[in-house]
């Protein structure tokens, strides 16, 4: 049986599945990453929003990488904070 992880069909249902997840509350830790680390305006907004939805306190001089590893470690900790 072959690895489903190299068949790009695969990834790309995958890849699906977690933009539906990340529209609909539930987001990966990659995808917390990739937001911390764009450093656009609206990657913040989007990760100050994830942080309000989990009750994780943040000011303008937080870090966006560790405000990204405290959201995943409070969305792992209760999986249906932050649930739209």
């Amino acid at each position: 049986m072959s690895d489903s992880t190299q068949d790009p069909s695969d990834q790309k249902q995958l890849g699906h599945a977690y933009d539906w997840l990340g529209g609909h509350g539930q987001i990966s830790y990659e995808q917390l990453m990739a937001l911390a680390q764009a450093g656009t305006s609206e990657s913040l907004e989007r990760l100050h929003e994830l942080a309000d939805d989990n009750n994780i306190s943040y000011d303008q001089a937080t870090d966006p990488v560790q405000l990204a590893e405290e959201i995943s470690s409070a969305m792992e900790t209760d999986g249906n904070t932050g649930v739209e």
